[in-house]
């Protein structure tokens, strides 16, 4: 039994100081000169997870914002497997702090951080993070495969959230988005899973996405994909109307300017109100201002936003509730 120490490799000082207070505690740990070249890393990372029963995070302001960190926190979430935050920037507030580890222990003495690991290894205790943010299953649940879709849906909702920035944008800050998204991955993965989970073919696992150019939400289907949900594409109001005749959704996405009216999103979203009131609508659209926000929440619709984060947020939630109703 060991334990797995996340860091930045920035910070080798902190990762220095922290295997010396294990050592001095007899407390074993898995050391990443352990990695083979011309072999997976990501495989090599897998197994070690695995292998290790709870993780060590070294919080700094380098490592808040990498996306293997992320990554790794991820897996041991999944695992279900405890986490110790190691304060070694005493400034970084919880606030900064990624989503996944808030409200799990956390230390600013590195030698109570040593103490800890050693007391969970000794005890074989499965840390609070045995659960999703606001959900009720289990995250020892997940699969490997599920896991992958996880890191895979934090990774294309990124892209999304980047996408309309110059093609120059730093690298760092791409990863500083996925850090960001991973947590609202894992609470809408949580969310979306309890309505998708063996039906794949229901409807209450199904989206109906309106847009006339529908390859510029290609990351935010992908991400959401990854969660199980699956999407059926309408270019105009009226294919939409005609497929909504036929086919129950469990929510309803619409872009707002199309090629048939500069505010299309309303006349569609007016149109399925007359006689359904109930199926979540969304406008997913350039403008995220106040008075757009306030219109389509008066005209009957459950969210208007330009923010790929925020769009998944809604649709998922809406998503398990609707789930929740039919059940």
């Amino acid at each position: 039994m060991s334990v797995f120490i996340s860091h930045s490799f920035e910070n080798k000082p902190e990762f220095d100081n922290v295997t010396d207070a294990l050592a001095l505690r007899g407390v074993a740990f898995w050391n990443p000169t352990e990695i083979r070249s011309g072999a997976s890393l990501r495989d090599q990372l897998r197994r070690a997870v695995e292998q290790c029963e709870a993780c060590i995070f070294i919080a700094t302001r380098t490592s808040v914002n990498s996306s293997w960190c992320g990554a790794e926190l991820g897996a041991f979430w999944g695992a279900s497997k405890p986490i110790v935050v190691y304060l070694a920037e005493p400034s970084i507030p919880d606030a900064d702090l990624p989503e996944i580890v808030k409200g799990d222990v956390w230390e600013r003495r590195i030698s109570r951080v040593a103490e800890r690991a050693g007391e969970i290894l000794a005890a074989g205790a499965v840390g609070p993070s045995g659960r999703l943010p606001g959900g009720d299953s289990p995250v020892s649940q997940l699969t490997v495969q599920q896991l992958e879709r996880l890191i895979a849906s934090a990774v294309s909702l990124a892209a999304a959230s980047e996408k309309d920035k110059a093609p120059a944008a730093r690298f760092d800050e791409f990863s500083s988005t996925v850090q960001t998204v991973a947590g609202k991955v894992l609470a809408g993965f949580q969310a979306s899973e309890g309505a998708s989970k063996d039906t794949t073919k229901d409807w209450n696992s199904q989206i109906l996405w309106v847009d006339d150019r529908p390859e510029n939400n290609e990351y935010e289907r992908r991400a959401m994909e990854s969660m199980g949900l699956q999407f059926t594409l309408a270019r105009s109001t009226d294919e939409a109307m005609r497929i909504l005749s036929a086919h129950r959704f469990a929510a309803v996405i619409s872009d707002m300017g199309r090629q048939e009216g500069p505010r299309e999103g309303y006349r569609l979203l007016d149109l399925i109100r007359e006689g359904d009131k109930r199926t979540p609508f969304f406008i997913y659209a350039g403008s995220n201002a106040s008075q757009h926000r306030q219109e389509a929440i008066r005209r009957g619709a459950q969210g208007s936003t330009n923010a790929p984060t925020e769009l998944i947020s809604l649709v998922t939630l809406a998503v398990r509730a609707t789930s929740e109703r039919s059940r």
